[in-house]
């Protein structure tokens, strides 16, 4: 096993994870490969193609909640990691519950890049309404 390729793709899946709600397009840019597949999975046709959609869409999120992001678990090997993370979400107008969400994702990598991004959670767990 390459010990060095592991510590990086977890180091990238790491950046995402803890960071999402921080980075700029640019970074999306830098870490996602161009034809990256983000899905939502209890989410049907939650489906985000390429770093300027996966940005996009995390964007949203951003603009209107404050989150705080954190990496419970992460397991890592050449190809792919696994994370159990769970995200915090306070509404910034205060019109909305604040809610955690506990997320296993399932992440591809090639190259230094993700490549296939695939989350699972509790759909009842968000108050985005």
């Amino acid at each position: 096993m390459d010990e060095q390729l592991v510590a990086e793709n977890a180091a990238v899946v790491r950046r995402v994870c803890e960071a999402w709600a921080v980075m700029d397009r640019d970074e999306f840019h830098r870490l996602f490969d161009p034809d990256v597949d983000y899905r939502n999975i209890p989410i049907e046709g939650d489906r985000h193609l390429g770093p300027d959609a996966v940005h996009d869409i995390l964007y949203r999120f951003a603009q209107a909640w404050d989150v705080t992001l954190r990496v419970d678990h992460l397991v890592a090997d050449e190809r792919s990691v696994l994370t159990e993370r769970t995200e915090r979400f306070v509404h910034r107008a205060g019109q909305r519950d604040s809610f955690e969400l506990p997320v296993m994702g399932a992440f591809e990598l090639q190259d230094g890049r993700i490549t296939r991004w695939r989350d699972y959670f509790e759909r009842s767990h968000l108050r985005l309404r």
